[in-house]
């Protein structure tokens, strides 16, 4: 990484919508100062907030980071005010056109980063590759619980990704932005929540990206009743309204095909419509694709095989 006084733009950009989040930003912005500050201090850090939230002005929220972070410490901090309210997609993309670092992330208001984070990033950070893929902890708010992101990693693919039945989030990419930036396409603006499935979709799409998966555990998902997909009716309309523009895009695609199967089937199951007795073809056809979807995927199986044996362990315990 190049020497700050040689070159003053930051190194890596981090943009962070934030929508209300007075409980969860000091978390975030104390996560990445301890990161930098235990790494060997190479990467000059410039952090984005775009401010969503009416009630909040950039003195608010600028003075909440006060609190954490010194306007003349090692992380740059830029602010943006949007007029008006317009949802963590349109505002990822707000943050990614105001970003001057050579690699760019997007890490949402109420998860953080592990102490290594920085340090990982110095180690791997390439001119080689379009974008990095990082593993992480999920961590279950209300469980006091938390489990690998990734258990197992295979090479992403198109395919794979429209098939996604694991977390995706955008803390998990780091882009190399002299060779590729996101694209949070809101599909459907009534119902927002699978930008980030269709980020992933929109890079993919592209064959020829080249990536490179970074194994450490240095990124914390934070479940909670916030979460978007804690409404499951609007974030299953949005996966349903994300595949339809990419079966457009590609019509010929059968894992496209089955996607929208199993998502139709969900969203019926949701709303309590299947009936053993009114079963149509439709029905069948999309059960037939949402267990084919749960059954191969890899981390699905590691995760419910550690779960049985817990549950086994515990058991024996209690007897």
């Amino acid at each position: 990484m190049n020497n700050h006084s040689q070159k003053p733009l930051p190194d890596i950009s981090i943009v962070v919508p934030f929508f209300n989040g007075e409980k969860f930003l000091p978390h975030l912005t104390g996560s990445l100062l301890a990161s930098l500050k235990a790494s060997s201090g190479n990467l000059l850090v410039e952090l984005i907030v775009i401010i969503d939230s009416p009630g909040s002005d950039i003195s608010t929220v600028s003075s909440l980071l006060g609190r954490v972070l010194d306007e003349s410490g090692p992380i740059r901090q830029v602010f943006l005010k949007n007029d008006v309210n317009l949802g963590v997609a349109a505002s990822r993309m707000a943050g990614q056109s105001m970003a001057t670092g050579k690699f760019l992330t997007f890490i949402d208001q109420d998860d953080y980063v592990g102490l290594s984070y920085f340090s990982v990033l110095e180690k791997n950070l390439s001119d080689t590759v379009s974008f990095f893929l990082l593993n992480g902890e999920l961590e279950y708010e209300s469980q006091h619980t938390h489990r690998p992101i990734l258990y197992y990693h295979n090479k992403l693919s198109f395919n794979k990704i429209a098939r996604a039945n694991f977390l995706i989030t955008p803390s998990m990419l780091v882009f190399n932005t002299t060779r590729v930036r996101c694209d949070f396409r809101q599909v459907s603006a009534r119902h927002p929540g699978s930008d980030d499935w269709a980020c992933y979709l929109e890079l993919l799409s592209d064959r020829s990206v080249q990536y490179k998966f970074i194994a450490d555990r240095i990124i914390h998902y934070v479940i909670h009743e916030e979460n978007y997909h804690h409404d499951k009716f609007n974030f299953l309309i949005s996966q349903i309204r994300t595949i339809e523009y990419f079966q457009l895009k590609f019509p010929g695609n059968r894992t496209i095909k089955m996607k929208r199967l199993s998502l139709q089937f969900r969203l019926k199951l949701n709303l309590s419509m299947i009936r053993i007795s009114r079963l149509t073809l439709g029905d069948v056809a999309g059960f037939i694709s949402l267990a084919y979807i749960e059954l191969t995927s890899i981390n699905n199986l590691i995760w419910l095989f550690r779960r049985f044996r817990t549950a086994g362990q515990a058991g024996r315990h209690q007897s």
